[in-house]
C-alpha cells in the first residue's frame, strides 16, 4: 500500500507543484476574473443594469465547462516536454499520488476557486445594478435549483474526465486536440443515433438530440408525435454519465501509468 499511496509523500509533491505553478495559477484566475467581468458586466450594462437568474445561470454553465476544459487539458503539460518530463517522471512518488495531484487540482480545487470567483463577481454586479432604482437583480439561488446544478456538475465531471485523458493522451495541442477528438466522438454516436431509433420505430424520426426524446412522423404529411423521456430514462442518463466519468478517469490513470522518460 505505501507504495501506491503515502500521505506524506503525497503532500510533498502536491507542496511541490504548487510552488512550481502558483503564479501562473494566480495569473490565469486573474485572467479569468477580468474576462467573466466584461462579460456579465457588458451584458448588465446593454441591459440597463438587468442580469437575469437565465443569464447568470447561463454564464456560470459557460465558464465553468469552458474554462475548466482549458485548464483540465494543461494540468499535465509538463509531461509533453521532455526536458520537464524527466525530472517530473523520475521524481520517487507513485503514479497514483502523481495522478492524484493532478486531478485534485484540476477538479477539486478548480471549482473551489470557481464558484468564488463566479459568485463574487456576480454579486458585485448586480448590486452594482440595483443601484438603479428600476432595477432588481437577484442572486441565483443554488438551493431553489438542486437538479439542474446536478446536471451541470456531472457533465463538468464527464468534461473533465474526458481532458484530464486529454491532457495525458496528447503530448502538444492538449486542448484543441481534445476537443477535436470530443467533437469527433459526439458526430459518430449522434449519426449512430438515427440508424438506431429509425429501426426501432418503423414509421420513421425525425432527427432529436441524444437523451431528448423522439419525434415520430405523425399520419399527417406534417404531423410529428413527439414522446418525451420519462424520469426513469433521465436516472439511467445520470448514471450513464457518473459510469463513463469513472472510466475515463481510470483510463487516465493508466495512461499517466504507461508515460515514461
Amino acid at each position: 500500500m505505501n507504495n501506491i499511496f503515502n500521505l506524506q509523500r503525497f503532500f510533498k509533491l502536491f507542496n511541490k507543484h504548487t510552488t512550481e505553478h502558483y503564479k501562473s495559477y494566480l495569473i490565469s484566475t486573474a485572467v479569468f476574473i477580468g474576462i467573466l467581468s466584461l462579460m456579465m458586466g457588458c451584458t448588465a450594462y446593454l441591459s440597463g443594469g438587468q442580469l437575469g437568474t437565465n443569464a447568470q445561470f447561463g454564464y456560470f454553465y459557460i465558464f465553468l465547462f469552458l474554462s475548466g476544459a482549458v485548464f483540465t487539458s494543461i494540468i499535465f503539460a509538463g509531461l509533453g516536454d521532455k526536458k520537464k518530463s524527466i525530472p517530473a517522471l523520475t521524481l520517487p512518488v507513485s503514479h497514483f499520488e502523481r495522478f492524484l495531484v493532478g486531478w485534485v487540482y484540476s477538479y477539486l480545487i478548480f471549482q473551489v476557486i470557481f464558484i468564488i470567483c463566479f459568485f463574487t463577481v456576480d454579486l458585485i454586479i448586480i448590486n452594482i445594478g440595483n443601484l438603479n432604482p428600476d432595477v432588481k437583480n437577484v442572486l441565483i439561488n443554488m438551493g431553489e435549483h438542486k437538479d439542474k446544478l446536478l446536471i451541470g456538475f456531472l457533465i463538468f465531471a464527464l468534461l473533465h474526465g474526458a481532458t484530464f485523458l486529454g491532457a495525458i493522451f496528447f503530448e502538444k495541442m492538449h486542448f484543441i486536440k481534445t476537443a477535436f477528438a470530443i467533437f469527433i466522438v459526439l458526430i459518430i454516436i449522434q449519426l449512430l443515433n438515427i440508424p438506431l431509433m429509425d429501426f426501432f420505430f418503423k414509421n420513421g424520426t425525425r432527427v432529436q438530440p441524444l437523451f431528448a426524446g423522439v419525434s415520430l412522423h405523425g399520419p399527417g404529411k406534417d404531423e410529428h408525435i413527439y414522446i418525451g423521456p420519462s424520469d426513469h430514462s433521465y436516472t439511467i442518463v445520470i448514471t450513464m454519465i457518473f459510469v463513463v466519468t469513472l472510466v475515463l478517469w481510470a483510463a487516465s490513470f493508466f495512461k499517466l501509468k504507461e508515460k515514461q522518460v
